[in-house]
């Protein structure tokens, strides 16, 4: 199972934490697997783009983003993250989970 939290702040969404694997399929060609990767790295590459200070990780065992910069654009990157994460809660929610934790 990918358990992915959204880390939430004021009322605003500030990062993501990820975890585990979804085992949908062999490791290397797991769809759910590359869908949240993808995911996750089109967040903090376009997040690039809009915010001075992103912090990210991925170590192999987790994926952790966070800024603490705030902007219309970076909370539509957030809003277009979640939303794919949802997407794909309609077909796999068996492989993936959608939590919303506070900072």
């Amino acid at each position: 199972m990918i358990n992915v939290d959204l880390l939430i702040k004021n009322n605003k969404t500030i990062g993501y934490f990820i975890t585990g694997h979804a085992d949908f399929s062999e490791h290397g060609s797991d769809i759910v697997c590359s869908a949240v990767t993808i995911l996750a790295y089109t967040c903090v590459n376009t997040l690039d783009k809009f915010a001075d200070e992103v912090k990210f990780i991925d170590d192999g065992e987790i994926l952790h983003l966070e800024t603490s910069d705030s902007s219309l654009e970076i909370d539509t990157v957030f809003t277009y993250f979640e939303t794919g994460i949802q997407t794909l809660l309609g077909n796999y929610s068996d492989y993936v989970k959608l939590r919303y934790k506070e900072t």
